[in-house]
């Protein structure tokens, strides 16, 4: 079981990873264009990033 301990660092750790790849995308997409494999990928794993932070959120109201 998430205590909402485990549950607030682990949503902290993901808005700091967030916000990295956040910088990381704009960057790729800058200097190496909207398709480009990297950028593709990058977004691919901050779209991932985001959906865990939202299921820990969701879990978070719910206790």
């Amino acid at each position: 079981m998430i205590t909402k301990k485990d549950n607030k660092e682990s949503m902290s750790e993901l808005l700091q990873d967030i916000e990295s790849l956040k910088l990381k995308l704009i960057k790729s997409g800058s200097d190496k264009g909207l398709n480009d494999p990297r950028t593709l990928q990058i977004s691919e794993q901050l779209d991932t990033y985001i959906v865990k932070y939202q299921r820990l959120a969701a879990q978070k109201s719910a206790l």
